[in-house]
């Protein structure tokens, strides 16, 4: 079975964090941060399943001296956990880097204002006249 893919994920957060750098408020809203959660999800999922569709099965053949009623009762993992799997990977991918990028965003933006309140009115207004 393959792994969980993290490429759609990593691309998305990508994607995002480009759309924020190109736009003018420079944060990231709730809103934006869980919808390119939620698509890089579905997306990582749809890739999961094409994944899984696409890649052959493995079969192993068994040799313990266990009784057949106790190997039986381990299911073997099915295509439907490994979707689930990569749609949590990457819900959970993308929001930890846009969440990240948020609170860093936001603790940058106290240190700035921290850093103008500091000057005296005089420079203040150089910096912002020029």
């Amino acid at each position: 079975m393959p792994t969980v893919p993290v490429l759609i994920p990593v691309i998305v957060a990508g994607l995002t964090v480009g759309s924020v750098i190109r736009s003018q408020s420079r944060t990231i809203s709730n809103k934006k941060l869980v919808s390119a959660s939620l698509i890089a999800g579905l997306f990582n999922g749809a890739y999961g399943y094409a994944v899984d569709a696409l890649s052959p099965r493995q079969t192993f053949t068994r040799t313990t001296t266990v009784p057949s009623t106790f190997a039986a009762s381990f299911p073997t993992t099915s295509w439907i956990l490994f979707v689930v799997e990569s749609v949590l990977a990457g819900f959970l991918i993308v929001l930890a880097v846009l969440g990240i990028a948020k609170v860093y965003a936001r603790t940058r933006k106290g240190e700035e204002t921290e850093e103008l309140s500091k000057l005296t009115p005089e420079e203040e207004s150089a910096l912002t006249s020029g």
